[in-house]
């Protein structure tokens, strides 16, 4: 799909930062970019799989729709969530949902979904379970694409979560974990900053002057943002997409 040419600003080895003058522009690049990652995984062998971390909330939906008309081999592409709210698949706040409705239709409806959120399951034992269905999926995963609140929170990773830390810890064990703030009504379970940098590649995207000081203020260092975590970390490559 075709975008006007931008050009492309290296920030360090593993970091590249994209502008647009509109967030169409900038949702049509990175619909673009998860589909060559996608597309290279599938074409590498007829028995490969890809895989897809997303995000949720308002950002992504449009990239979403280009995305789902991509002619991908979609049923060999598996997508899940970088994080999700402790609620029911079709319930009106769950990033499932969003997955399912804005980018698994059409073509694209033959992909599957992990669902993060099990029946009868108590969402603090949860992230054994899910973790179990993680490591059933080829690693790294094909591509990610992430989403940054003006918090600088990345998936669930909230700045107030009381084990901060260790999910931004780039070499820890857990893959994800159950996690309850003063920032969401509902608790969640969100991938570790070590799950999700196991990726071939991250797209980053975010819109608004807001979102673009506090990606600065993190890029420099010493911001307290959980952000700041993603950019320093040194194994996987990650392309930030921006626009006004």
């Amino acid at each position: 799909m075709p975008v006007p040419g931008v050009p492309v600003e290296s920030m360090s080895g593993l970091i590249k930062f994209r502008t647009y003058p509109s967030r169409q522009a900038a949702s049509a690049s990175a619909a673009d970019l998860l589909a060559c990652l996608i597309r290279g995984k599938l074409d590498s062998g007829p028995e490969k799989q890809a895989s897809l971390v997303v995000s949720g909330g308002s950002t992504p939906g449009p990239c979403f729709d280009l995305l789902s008309g991509e002619a991908l081999d979609w049923s060999r592409v598996i997508v899940l969530p970088s994080d999700e709210r402790w609620v029911p698949g079709n319930d009106p706040d769950s990033n499932e949902r969003l997955i399912r409705q804005r980018l698994l239709r059409g073509a694209a409806s033959a992909g599957k979904v992990l669902s993060f959120y099990r029946e009868g399951l108590d969402a603090v034992q949860a992230p054994r379970t899910i973790e179990q269905d993680l490591n059933n999926i080829d690693r790294p995963f094909s591509a990610s694409l992430l989403g940054m609140g003006e918090d600088g929170h990345f998936a669930s990773l909230f700045p107030d979560f009381a084990n901060l830390k260790a999910a931004l810890d780039p070499v820890g064990k857990a893959q994800c974990l159950s996690v309850q703030t003063a920032s969401s009504p509902h608790l969640r379970i969100s991938l570790t900053l070590s799950a999700l940098i196991n990726s071939s590649h991250i797209v980053l995207l975010m819109f608004g002057e807001a979102k673009r000081v506090v990606f600065e203020s993190a890029n420099n260092g010493d911001s307290g943002y959980p952000v700041e975590a993603l950019l320093q970390q040194s194994s996987c490559p990650l392309t930030v997409i921006w626009a006004p």
